[in-house]
């Protein structure tokens, strides 16, 4: 449900919009002056090297306050390692069906078939709108059985877990200077966090594709909102990608299209979107957004591919309002909740069965 009630029109004190929007169990009334309608490009340089911190900081609480959304350069990953990663993650999609299973895992690990993951089902208890998407899930240390067979795309993978996970912790870093915290005081909340590294695969669309609900498949991944602190996407392509803005409507994601055989000089762009976990946190005062993948008409007749990693915090992390996200006379909206209990929900609804994290993938950590 999203509803709106507006008021002034204007850029004064008085509030543009007043947005209630329910995500199951999580209820978000945001108020925000402006939305220009498009989701800001962050250069994080100036975080990361201690030139700018607060100049930073400030752009990226704005974009978490108006749309939940936001896109970073300057953030120092290797443009080669994402090309090697694209090319070894086409070859393990296009490999018979019989290799893909061979990497299998709890709690949502390993290979999932296309139609496996039903991630509308996480907000909308009825739905039986399946995924058109294959993807291969992955998290740290590597567990067997779970991990591909392919030594190359193991390594590789290992090695991009390794710079998202550093990337995901001076984000969150960022955020507390945000939320004007001091700058570590998420560190001992994500310091065994529970990540998860997906590389998803969407099948072309050569006609039509029909499922039992809405007749035509409109979306390739409907929609919903990341559970989570936050995730770090990465696209060649982002077509596709769609949020619902403040205003009620699906605004395109559109970050700069990728060739990364080229090296033009250009910085890779990640775009970044807070979850569920970090919205309880701050009281609603950042948004975990409601986005979709569509079926984009100049993308339908190939395949579309993107690599998110998806940060949460440490399992036995317990999430309660932050002091310094409430207003003036202003309550904590949610009880204290742990975050692996948040989890193990919504991966059971987005796969249709009781999913618990065992004990090893926390101890691992």
């Amino acid at each position: 449900m999203v509803s709106y009630r507006f008021s002034s029109p204007t850029l004064s004190s008085t509030p543009l919009l007043s947005i209630t929007q329910t995500h199951t169990s999580i209820v978000a009334t945001i108020r925000i002056e402006y939305f220009s309608g498009t989701i800001p490009t962050i250069d994080i340089s100036g975080f990361l090297d201690g030139s700018d911190k607060m100049a930073v900081a400030a752009k990226v609480g704005q974009a978490c306050q108006e749309i939940g959304f936001f896109m970073i350069r300057g953030h120092g990953v290797d443009r080669e390692l994402l090309r090697k990663l694209q090319m070894s993650s086409s070859a393990f999609f296009d490999s018979p069906i019989t290799i893909k299973q061979l990497s299998t895992g709890p709690f949502g690990l390993g290979y999932m078939g296309q139609g496996t993951e039903n991630v509308a089902a996480t907000l909308k208890q009825d739905s039986q709108v399946k995924d058109y998407k294959e993807s291969l899930n992955l998290t740290l240390p590597v567990r067997d059985g779970v991990w591909p067979p392919n030594n190359d795309l193991r390594e590789l993978c290992s090695t991009y877990y390794s710079q998202m996970e550093t990337l995901a912790s001076q984000l969150m870093r960022l955020f507390a200077l945000a939320m004007n915290l001091d700058e570590c005081f998420f560190d001992d909340k994500v310091d065994k966090p529970y990540t998860t590294l997906r590389l998803l695969n969407y099948p072309e669309f050569e006609s039509e594709k029909t499922d039992t609900v809405t007749g035509v498949v409109t979306t390739r991944n409907a929609e919903h909102t990341d559970y989570g602190t936050l995730t770090i996407l990465w696209s060649s392509d982002s077509r596709g990608l769609q949020a619902l803005s403040r205003q009620g409507e699906w605004i395109d994601v559109m970050a700069p299209i990728v060739d990364v055989s080229i090296d033009d000089g250009d910085d890779i762009v990640f775009i970044i979107n807070i979850g569920d976990l970090m919205m309880n946190w701050t009281n609603d005062k950042w948004v975990s957004t409601l986005h979709r993948v569509v079926v984009h008409p100049e993308t339908q007749g190939r395949r579309r591919m993107s690599i998110p990693f998806f940060h949460n915090p440490n399992p036995d992390a317990v999430i309660e309002c932050i002091p310094s996200c409430l207003r003036e006379n202003e309550l904590p909206k949610y009880a204290p909740m742990l975050a692996k209990s948040h989890l193990e929900a919504k991966v059971s609804k987005a796969l249709g069965k009781t999913e618990t994290m065992d004990d090893d993938l926390i101890l691992e950590k």
